[in-house]
């Protein structure tokens, strides 16, 4: 009864407005745990437990040096717990979710954000566009604790939201943006503003409804950025030599059997980027595809943004384009421009998100 009544006090515990719960993995093999004064609480019993500890999925059940644990574990330390190697903050807890167990990192948002930053922007550009993008990681995180994925988890820790490591992806300077600018936030009209980044714009910012459609925001509209010339993506050709044969791109884009004939741009946002296309197959066969569908098929990392425009040549079709990434709020890049001519982290959210407050939010 004793390990009952203690099980149900630690899963009560009220979460304050700054923890986060991070899914850092589903657990598909053994988890190692280390930390000084390590602890394993579950409804069955608890641990207190030295050195390395193993924890594994035995028949549906979490098991721990023998001792069955149930189907959730809350695990503690005096310090960061080391999981699989990798060191976090906070605490963890292991628990039976539609059939899988997962792996979530519990934390204080500030800790969160030191783990985030520096694997979204280079920690070696300026301090002002670190802090910019320290504000915008803080948004996103505060708006997903608002709005959580599921009952169980906030966030992702990985592109799907932000990428978070953990302890190996601070430093000093990623702590130095988290507390110079420590609780401020983007509002819009008194409400948490909704934002995104991205790398390198190319030149121009796109309105979110002609990326995710959906309403579009006053804040999130197409900016001109002057700024992210020196991104080395800002101009782009795939293939990086020769040309794309007709039978590959069919093949590429889904189409196996067929040869594209021509490729004709039927739509564009008001940003230039690419809404729709038309392919013809020398079949004859017509059919219209999104922007968004001929980067992902062809691939992410060599069609690296929707503005881009195809040139038909004898030998195939060569894509050129401007940019990476989706394009919507912070272009990264232009942020890094910005902060080198002398703005300020607060000139550099008020350009890309103009009409928002920055205020604190804790």
């Amino acid at each position: 009864m004793l390990f009952l009544f203690l099980f149900l006090l630690i899963s009560a515990h009220k979460r304050s407005e700054r923890e986060i719960r991070v899914l850092l993995w589903e657990m598909k093999s053994p988890v190692m745990l280390e930390s000084r004064g390590l602890q394993i609480h579950s409804k069955l019993k608890t641990l207190n437990l030295s050195g390395m500890v193993q924890i594994e999925d035995i028949d549906g059940n979490l098991m721990a040096q023998g001792k069955k644990l149930g189907t959730s574990a809350r695990i503690t330390g005096d310090g960061p717990i080391s999981v699989n190697g990798k060191s976090y903050r906070g605490w963890i807890q292991i628990e039976k979710f539609e059939g899988r167990f997962l792996v979530i990192n519990f934390l204080d948002l500030e800790d969160y954000l030191a783990g985030v930053v520096k694997n979204e922007m280079s920690s070696k550009w300026p301090m002002e566009a670190l802090k910019a993008q320290t504000v915008l990681a803080r948004t996103y995180a505060l708006g997903k604790i608002k709005a959580p994925r599921n009952e169980h988890y906030d966030v992702f820790a990985t592109v799907e939201d932000q990428v978070y490591s953990g302890m190996e992806g601070e430093d000093e300077i990623v702590w130095k943006a988290v507390n110079d600018t420590r609780g401020e936030v983007l509002f819009y009209r008194g409400a948490l503003a909704e934002v995104y980044y991205h790398s390198c714009c190319g030149g121009f910012t796109e309105p979110v409804e002609y990326v995710w459609g959906g309403t579009g925001k006053p804040y999130l509209g197409s900016v001109k950025c002057d700024y992210c010339q020196e991104c080395p993506y800002y101009f782009w050709r795939y293939p990086e030599k020769g040309a794309l044969s007709a039978e590959e791109l069919a093949t590429r884009l889904g189409y196996e059997g067929e040869a594209v004939k021509e490729v004709r741009v039927m739509e564009l946002s008001p940003g230039q980027r690419v809404l729709r296309l038309e392919l013809t197959f020398s079949s004859g066969y017509k059919t219209g595809i999104s922007g968004n569908d001929f980067r992902v098929r062809l691939g992410r990392d060599v069609i690296r943004s929707t503005l881009f425009k195809i040139e038909k040549t004898e030998n195939g079709f060569i894509v050129f384009g401007s940019g990476s990434g989706h394009g919507v709020g912070l272009c990264q890049w232009g942020a890094k421009g910005m902060a080198e001519s002398g703005k300020s982290y607060r000139e550099i959210l008020g350009y890309y998100f103009a009409g928002t407050d920055l205020k604190k939010a804790y």
